[in-house]
């Protein structure tokens, strides 16, 4: 998607013959669990059609979209995009919606996108033409995404072809590598799927596979509302839970073809920010006393799962500004880790309210 990147300019390579394919893939699978792996397997994705950038987009259903490769500052026209030109994205919305995972074209998803404001205002000012998006398996409600950008002209059809031939090599080893990181505890650096926050897989017998240490925490507590949540989604299956002080707990279904978990479930736990458009959460009287104004909001970003990137573009700030300010959270809370600011949130909302709706 970002194509106007000063020194992207040349088109890549249009094939790769088989050889150099088994050679990207050997690279993929050695790099399964480490924070590259993505790099490589948008190797493998670049080998297939000419393109001018090649990136990774997680797309979810509860938040706006963040890149992740490649690992820029944000440009003015991205920040457009963060704002609020992704509501218009034919992708976000396609996954927004409920879209199923696969091999997607922009064109052929609208044949009017030349004629839109978002191509107007966004795509003419990011210089694309036009987009192939391959929407991996997804894991609860985010999707990571590999993209490929070209500055002009269309891909063509045995370009799509091709992609649409690496989907089932590409998603994979997308899922070996859910795999290994979930096996070696979830480094968060590695994550397609966002920062360390409670989250936990079971399968489909109920059997708990993995969990961080932030859900352990909170499924240790002897509040209520925590254990009467955990028994409505038992018995629910997919859902949302209300839990107090303003959180929520929910469960997505797996893929069948989810190498730790088949047809299991993922349960995360995140501060409800569906309040009053997004704006209701709020940091505890205590927490909220000892920060500044934008601390809170700093704060309050961490606490809705958002990476130190992501901050700065919707901030408007330098990634190494925003690091600055969660050094000195860390200090004036006197914590040291995005886990126990979680908790210090938990520990000051929780038993303040009624129990799971």
């Amino acid at each position: 998607m970002w194509t106007c990147i000063k020194g992207v300019t040349s088109l890549k390579p249009a094939k790769v013959n088989k050889p150099q394919l088994a050679w990207l893939t050997a690279q993929a699978v050695d790099g399964l669990g480490a924070a590259d792996f993505y790099d490589r397997l948008l190797d493998i994705l670049s080998s297939a059609a000419r393109h001018d950038l090649a990136a990774l987009v997680r797309y979810s259903r509860a938040a706006p979209p963040d890149l992740i490769i490649p690992r820029i500052e944000p440009t003015a026209p991205m920040m457009a995009y963060y704002q609020h030109f992704y509501a218009f994205d034919p992708f976000y919305r396609h996954w927004k919606s409920g879209g199923k995972t696969g091999v997607y074209h922009l064109r052929s998803m609208d044949e009017n996108i030349g004629s839109s404001l978002y191509a107007r205002e966004f795509l003419a000012a990011m210089s694309i033409s036009d987009e192939i998006a391959v929407f991996l398996p997804a894991m609860g409600d985010a999707c990571p995404t590999l993209i490929l950008d070209r500055a002009a002209g269309n891909f063509t059809k045995p370009e799509l072809a091709r992609v649409r031939a690496l989907f089932p090599l590409l998603s994979a080893l997308h899922n070996r590598h859910l795999g290994e990181f979930i096996a070696s505890g979830m480094a968060s650096h590695a994550s397609p799927i966002g920062q360390h926050r409670p989250l936990r897989l079971v399968d489909d017998n109920g059997i708990s596979v993995f969990e961080t240490q932030s859900w352990i925490d909170i499924a240790a507590r002897t509040d209520k509302g925590v254990a009467e949540a955990l028994a409505v989604i038992t018995e629910r299956g997919p859902c949302v839970v209300n839990l107090p002080g303003h959180l929520i707990l929910r469960r997505t279904q797996l893929p069948s073809d989810f190498g730790p978990a088949p047809n299991g479930y993922c349960d995360e736990v995140t501060p409800d920010t569906g309040q009053k458009g997004g704006q209701g959460l709020e940091l505890p009287t205590r927490m909220a006393a000892q920060l500044s104004e934008r601390e809170q909001q700093i704060a309050l970003k961490m606490l809705q799962g958002n990476p130190v990137i992501a901050i700065a573009k919707k901030l408007q700030l330098s990634p190494g500004t925003v690091k600055n300010y969660r050094t000195s959270i860390y200090r004036k809370l006197d914590i040291t880790t995005e886990r126990e600011l979680f908790g210090e949130f938990i520990a000051e909302m929780s038993g303040s309210e009624g129990g799971p709706t």
